[in-house]
């Protein structure tokens, strides 16, 4: 430090020195001890809620007609309270982060944009380059999937530069890997949903919902502020990605931006679990970087979701792929019904979403892995091909 000063001084005293003999400073600073100008104040969201009056829990409903329910309609909440780090499997794994259930999340880079994702360097490709973080919801308020636990391990392998499933993607950059947090998933915790914030959310590129039911955001503390940081996030630049069940979440019209620009709509019913579906590529999208090297026709099983209204016909979605169940037991059900779709904003926020993710099983077959490895991929802007 006195090496530094001395530098400083003797840099002062020769342009002391040139002032006189040239009648001006040549470089124009104010001298030692000048203070730092000041960053300025950092924005926030407004507390608007977009989405009208909130509407109470409507209580524990399970899936219609689904076949694995606990019949509780109740989540298991021992051993959730204060999760952050990698994904707990089961719920009973000590959390990584050692504060206790009542700390607040780890505070952020006061020089992070509040207003969306933190800024990343972007290639010459258009994409983004690095290391990411994404956020896990898994709350259920209503139906709980069994399969959450799955869905938390692909999170964690496929986020993992050793992932075989990333060897598939050409010109996937090394670094392009991620790590992943948990959401507090018991509404009973001190510090339940204290995770929206502007504050924290700034230090994400993605948000998954991994298979969250009811409505979360609407019944959450302060919910309607927190549907506004989450919408000025996204509309920011920030990317989602979720499966199955993320559509079964905040439905009925109860947060109707969230329909409009990310979800799409929500679920209204489904097939019997493990009915054989035939999943085909849309034509124009048969080059999609999330579709590439994945198989058309895909011949899988799953509890093929209905939703509420046509997806094709929402402004700015786009359907890569659709599903033919030819023994649907529900009404109309044999008609090709969309399966796989996306939507990006003018800032780059980005939604990806697929209506597979119910039985354990799926999350080991090897297209679904590499499905969900893309999705993830082209939501945080880091899929070759995909800027």
């Amino acid at each position: 430090m006195k090496g530094s000063v001395m530098r400083t001084y003797n840099v002062c005293a020769a342009t002391i020195v040139a002032a006189i003999l040239l009648g001006a400073c040549s470089d124009g600073s104010e001298g030692l001890g000048s203070p730092a100008p000041s960053a300025g104040p950092v924005s926030s969201p407004n507390g608007d809620n977009p989405s009208g009056n909130p509407v109470p829990n409507s209580g524990s409903t399970p899936e219609p007609g689904s076949t694995d329910s606990t019949g509780t309609g109740a989540e298991p909440t021992a051993g959730m309270e204060g999760m952050v780090g990698p994904l707990p499997l089961d719920g009973t794994e000590t959390p990584a982060n050692p504060s206790g259930p009542g700390d607040a999340p780890a505070a952020v880079n006061p020089g992070t944009p509040v207003d969306g994702p933190s800024p990343d360097v972007v290639t010459e490709t258009g994409l983004k380059q690095g290391p990411f973080k994404v956020l896990v919801l898994s709350t259920t308020l209503e139906f709980p999937h069994d399969s959450i636990p799955q869905c938390n391990q692909l999170l964690n392998d496929l986020g993992q530069a050793s992932a075989p499933e990333r060897a598939g993607i050409t010109g996937l950059a090394p670094d392009a890997t991620w790590t992943v947090d948990q959401m507090v998933r018991d509404p009973a915790a001190p510090n339940y949903f204290s995770e929206i914030s502007a504050e924290n959310l700034a230090q994400y590129d993605v948000v998954f919902s991994n298979n969250p039911t009811g409505p979360v955001f609407t019944n959450a503390p302060d919910g309607a502020n927190k549907k506004a940081i989450f919408q000025t996030w996204y509309e920011g630049g920030g990317g989602w990605a979720g499966q199955h069940s993320a559509t079964d979440f905040e439905n009925n019209s109860r947060w109707t931006w969230w329909n409009d620009n990310v979800a799409g709509g929500w679920f209204v019913d489904h097939d019997d679990v493990n009915t054989p579906g035939t999943i085909t590529w849309q034509t124009q999208f048969a080059e999609h970087p999330i579709l590439k090297g994945l198989p058309s026709p895909w011949n899988t099983s799953e509890e093929w979701y209905i939703m509420n209204r046509n997806i094709e016909a929402v402004p700015g979605f786009n359907i890569l792929a659709k599903v033919t169940v030819s023994n649907s037991s529900i009404p109309n059900g044999t008609q090709p019904r969309p399966a796989i779709w996306v939507t990006e904003n003018a800032n780059g926020g980005r939604a990806f979403y697929t209506i597979q993710g119910h039985s354990q099983r799926t999350y080991a077959e090897v297209q679904f892995r590499q499905l969900m490895l893309r999705g993830i991929l082209w939501s945080a802007h880091r899929l070759p091909g995909g800027n």
